[in-house]
């Protein structure tokens, strides 16, 4: 947000302003706010915000004067202020401002149009434009680990700006059937981002560690909920916000984090004991094993033991 000075110093106000000593006659409303072409590079998740100052530095009233403010994206324009049927008395500034959350990557245009009637009775149009490139601030990568049913999801953040932030939050809002434990802490409970550890110099890289787990009973699951946890390949999304120079605010929410599916076996052990707890040297003993099948049809299962694997034990008797 820039404040741009008069010929005498001082900032545009809603006061009466004195007619200058060579009043524009021809052209009324002053180019006293002259916008550059081109300021930079604004970064998603920003706002952008302007104050626009319109003056009628001419001897005369300025009459039905309309206003249009839009800023204009690779794929839409948005109008951000519209007035009409104003008028300005000689000296009198008009100030308006002006804010937009970035939502795009790639170049925005900030488009004023100002439409009036001289004191000759013709219609005239002012027109300025702003250009700016939006780039991400932020590089987000993901590393995912498998815990049986729970999932490790590491997150590496990088700041790809130009300065310095600092971090004020990160928030991980995991898809069902997953809740995610944060397991970004500190020593005394305090999270990582709400330290110095917080701060990011330009190009620096944290990292963060987040466990996503079911709420599925292992002794009750059903085999529905077995593939649907084990199918499913979207985690969720990062809630991002952070502080640039001068305070500024940033808030950035990534798109679906996936994973690639386990699958599932079609047929799962889910526990194997030897009768009797104990095995003697030489001696029979029997082993008994639940198997699931967790495929969509019907199965004829047999089970075997296989020497090459198991030399010392020999199977002696049939699977029941």
């Amino acid at each position: 947000e820039q404040s741009h000075p008069t010929r005498s110093g001082q900032v545009f106000s809603d006061l009466q302003l004195p007619n200058s000593m060579h009043p524009l006659e021809g052209f009324p409303l002053s180019e006293t706010l002259v916008l550059p072409r081109s300021f930079g590079t604004m970064y998603l998740g920003e706002t952008f915000s302007a104050h626009l100052c319109l003056c009628n530095e001419s001897p005369s009233v300025v009459r039905d004067i309309s206003v249009q403010v839009v800023m204009q994206t690779s794929t839409q324009q948005l109008q951000l202020f519209s007035d009409s049927s104003k008028h300005l008395a000689s000296g009198q500034p008009l100030n308006i401002q002006v804010a937009h959350e970035i939502k795009e990557l790639g170049a925005h245009v900030l488009g004023c149009s100002v439409h009036y009637l001289s004191a000759q009775g013709e219609r005239r149009v002012l027109q300025k434009s702003f250009k700016f490139q939006v780039a991400n601030p932020l590089v987000v990568k993901t590393k995912v680990n498998h815990l049986g049913r729970d999932v490790l999801l590491e997150v590496q953040v990088h700041n790809a700006t130009q300065g310095t932030m600092a971090l004020e939050r990160l928030r991980f809002e995991a898809s069902s059937p997953f809740t995610a434990e944060d397991l970004n802490t500190a020593a005394d409970g305090a999270a990582l981002w709400d330290s110095s550890a917080g701060f990011m110099q330009a190009g620096d890289v944290r990292q963060y560690l987040y466990r996503l787990r079911t709420h599925i009973d292992p002794e009750q699951v059903t085999v529905d909920q077995e593939r649907a946890v084990q199918y499913a390949t979207a985690l969720g999304k990062l809630d991002i916000l952070w502080r640039g120079s001068f305070g500024s605010f940033g808030r950035l929410q990534t798109s679906q984090l996936l994973r690639k599916s386990p699958g599932m076996f079609l047929l799962e052990i889910e526990s194997a004991e030897v009768l009797g707890k104990t095995a003697a040297l030489e001696e029979p003993f029997v082993v008994r094993a639940l198997v699931r099948n967790v495929s969509e049809r019907r199965m004829a299962v047999s089970a075997t033991v296989h020497a090459h694997t198991h030399p010392m034990v020999i199977s002696c008797g049939a699977a029941q």
